[in-house]
């Protein structure tokens, strides 16, 4: 990971901006080609964008939790995938800079070498998704650890330096390793077949007998700890906002790609009030809702984000007991993905009224755009965040601590 770049972009820099219209413009080939998007990743690490939030007296780049997600939707514009692959870095970065100064010295020396780090938690089987057990363990051997396991959503640890792994100790308590992906008995495999992210690398990693050193382990949670530590408000919110950004991402993708359709289209139908489509007050009334979605999906997305601020800022200085800003976030991250997931859907639907028959030709591969939204929507049902809202609102119950809110 040599590189002539050592400081990290910042926020609004041309630098940064350059970054992100490299990456968008070998974007509609690789989904074309099925290229995978490593290249992107390099740039990534050469520019440092891992360190996007350290701290500016850090080194780091100082950005601002705002502007951390509104940097995601304008990646997420350019490539969506991409994007997509730096969410468990960045949900790493995030919750070790709330943490002591041992952990936050070791996440932002990290971040300023270029590292990426890849998700590795959920596991496939019988047990509950967002239940708080794993089968993969982490057990005594000599000085240090052995892990093993298999893991699957692994978003992003197919092009990434270090995998979060999250296990049980043999104490039950649950830990994460952190492990460099390059080490023996780790094997992470570009198995993914969902219909949208297709390059995300969101598939199975298996870690064999991984040596683990002591000061590879990070806490995680009491060994008896019956549910999920009300904590998880703050990086559960973090998780699921960033989800709902990358869709606010795609909706300005649409918001592009349709007006750019509309002024490529060589006729319009017989019984069109105009000649020219981009006259055509019907396209333009799609437009200006598919427009009006993108607009409103930002402006929720960056809202919840300033929620999530304000209540990550209460959690280091230790003022928010209580956790009614922890709790506060993870509502509004709720509440924006209910909403942008029906806008988004929607807009998805309606660039193809905007182009009629030929807009579904694979030569403009619109429709990666609706299978990346439903994708992105099925990350946890919206009709449980919808129902876990209402009844916080009708019977003050409060939401589950849980990663998956």
């Amino acid at each position: 990971m040599t590189s002539t770049v050592t400081a990290p972009v910042t926020y609004g820099s041309e630098r940064l901006a350059a970054l992100i219209t490299a990456i968008g413009d070998g974007a509609l080939e690789r989904e074309r080609s099925g290229e995978r998007p490593f290249s992107a990743i390099d740039l990534i690490r050469r520019e440092r964008l891992g360190a996007l939030r350290v701290p500016r007296a850090d080194g780091g780049g100082g950005a601002s939790l705002r502007e951390l997600f509104a940097t995601v939707i304008t990646l997420a514009t350019a490539d969506v995938n991409v994007a997509h692959i730096l969410r468990g870095h960045f949900s790493h970065v995030e919750e070790r800079l709330r943490l002591d100064e041992e952990q936050r010295r070791r996440v932002t020396a990290l971040a300023l070498s270029g590292a990426i780090v890849g998700n590795a938690s959920t596991e496939l089987g019988s047990t509950p998704a967002g239940a708080f057990t794993w089968k993969t363990q982490l057990s005594p051997d000599g000085n240090g650890f052995r892990l093993n396991g298999t893991k699957f959503f692994t978003t992003g640890t197919l092009y990434a330096d270090y995998a979060e792994v999250i296990a049980s100790d043999p104490d039950g308590a649950t830990v994460i390793a952190l492990v460099p992906t390059d080490r023996a008995g780790v094997t992470v495999l570009d198995d993914w077949d969902g219909m949208g992210q297709r390059a995300t690398g969101t598939g199975t990693a298996t870690f064999s007998d991984v040596a683990v050193s002591a000061d590879e382990i990070l806490q995680f949670a009491p060994a008896d700890a019956d549910t999920e530590p009300p904590a998880l408000y703050l990086s559960g919110a973090f998780f699921q906002l960033y989800v709902t950004a990358l869709e606010a991402g795609v909706l300005q993708a649409l918001r592009a790609d349709a007006v750019a359709h509309v002024h490529q289209r060589p006729r319009s139908f017989a019984w069109a009030p105009t000649p020219a489509a981009a006259d055509d007050p019907l396209l333009q009334l799609e437009i200006g809702e598919i427009a009006a979605a993108a607009f409103a999906a930002e402006a929720t997305v960056l809202a919840a984000a300033d929620a999530l601020a304000a209540a990550f800022d209460a959690d280091v200085r230790g003022d928010d007991p209580d956790l009614k800003l922890a709790h506060e976030a993870s509502l509004q991250a709720a509440a924006a993905k209910v909403v942008v997931d029906a806008l988004a859907q929607k807009a998805a639907s309606q660039i193809f009224d905007v182009g009629g028959a030929s807009v579904v030709r694979q030569t403009h591969l619109l429709d990666r755009h609706w299978r990346n939204i439903r994708t992105l929507a099925s990350h946890n049902p919206t009709s449980y965040k919808a129902q876990a809202i209402g009844a916080y609102h009708v019977l003050g119950t409060k939401l589950p601590g849980s990663g998956y809110f």
